[in-house]
């Protein structure tokens, strides 16, 4: 249709008003437009980085830029989905007496770390599940920027609280079969067999943990066959070069095997328990918080853990990330909080989440009355291996044995 000369003159004149309302939306905004899912803004449980390098430092050059707060009175806290409401419930009881307040944002640990390191995130408190994560934070920042906003060994700076050692959660009906094999000290080696078919099954044989690159508790797994691996071969003297061979990573794909890549496992820890609990089925058995599989077990008491021999412990920690822009009353703010979690009190509120506390007694009633889905007070643990290995065999896992 051919437009007349008024038609022309409207058009021009819908079109002039629309840019011109842009325009004041542009200004009013200061000059800068928001698009929905840009700015580092990350969904809870994804990884927005799966092209990093096994070293995990994509930083570029120089710190965050990012803001570093949500607002002039508040500090932005980074945390995982699985720290349950423990966490949520000390940034409540925090607010209710600080003028700066606390605002919460769920990133599992693995992701944090590198969205802090890439200038995605700069948050002034962060929650890892492991000081591993802290230091390589802190190492990679000193290397970029000569210097750390985070010193782990400074209590005014890191602070841990709560542990919870990882299982494995199963059925009762496979318990028993899986419990003389899995609660042994050669319990990676018969995941090996089972996954191989060496030691029967009576029902098709899957497992599963989170993808390591995605979250801590995939990582804590690969560190406890990495750990199992070194010492059944001699070689728990020089873990990073055994994590480096041919043979180990042959035999990872052997133990992986039978483990199910779905979306669960992609998104992480908790999205891992939920697709189990749905149904129970889908896995023979997964690796868990222990503190998440107790709420399990107390919602189906069908189900039941077992605990690696040794297993290993994801902690609740809290880091003051003191950066240069922050001010006076916010960078008292920050210290104040870590202070505040290391209260009695803080640490009795984890025993609600089923956490234990880092140092002491602690759940023992709980415990005893799940023992007979094989909760037990007393475990062995292994110490961490460094980052630089988990890291570098996640790469792998992802590559070699996930996508394939």
């Amino acid at each position: 249709m051919k437009l007349t000369p008024i038609g022309k003159l409207a058009l021009f004149l819908m079109v002039l008003g629309i840019g011109f309302g842009a325009f004041r939306a542009y200004k009013s905004a200061g000059g800068k437009v928001s698009i929905p899912g840009m700015g580092g803004q990350t969904t809870p449980g994804t990884n927005t980085n799966r092209t990093s390098s096994p070293g995990g430092n994509n930083s570029g050059s120089g710190s965050p830029t990012v803001p570093s707060t949500v607002g002039e009175n508040e500090l932005q806290i980074v945390t995982s989905a699985s720290k349950g409401s423990w966490i949520n419930q000390q940034i409540d009881k925090f607010n209710a007496t600080s003028d700066v307040k606390l605002v919460p944002k769920l990133v599992e640990t693995r992701e944090a770390m590198q969205q802090i390191l890439a200038g995605r995130l700069k948050p002034a408190l962060w929650s890892p599940s492991s000081v591993i994560w802290a230091d390589r934070l802190s190492e990679v920042l000193e290397q970029k920027t000569g210097s750390s906003p985070l010193d782990t060994g400074d209590v005014n700076s890191y602070r841990s609280v709560l542990k919870s050692p990882m299982v494995f959660l199963t059925t009762k009906a496979n318990a028993r079969i899986l419990r003389p094999l899995l609660a042994s000290p050669q319990c990676w080696s018969n995941v090996e067999k089972l996954s191989t078919g060496k030691i029967d099954f009576p029902s098709s044989f899957k497992w599963a943990h989170a993808d390591p690159l995605n979250a801590n508790s995939g990582m804590l797994t690969l560190a406890l066959i990495i750990n199992d691996y070194a010492n059944r071969t001699g070689q728990s003297g020089s873990i990073e070069t055994v994590a480096n061979s041919g043979a180990f990573l042959t035999y990872l794909k052997s133990v992986e095997s039978k483990i199910v890549y779905n979306s669960a496992v992609q998104k992480g820890s908790s999205a891992l328990v939920k697709s189990f609990s749905d149904d129970p089925s889908r896995y023979s058995f997964i690796t868990a918080y222990e503190s998440a599989a107790v709420d399990e077990v107390q919602s189906n008491p069908d189900l039941a853990v077992i605990y690696p021999n040794p297993t290993v412990n994801s902690e609740s920690a809290v880091a003051f990330l003191n950066w240069p822009d922050l001010s006076p009353a916010q960078k008292a703010a920050g210290q104040a909080f870590l202070k505040f979690i290391s209260q009695p009190a803080s640490a009795q509120d984890g025993l609600k989440d089923h956490f234990r506390p880092l140092r002491g007694a602690g759940m023992d009633s709980d415990l005893t009355s799940l023992s007979a889905n094989g909760f037990q007070p007393n475990y062995s643990a292994i110490e961490l291996p460094p980052y630089a290995v988990l890291n570098g065999v996640a790469f792998k896992w992802r590559q070699e044995i996930a996508r394939k």
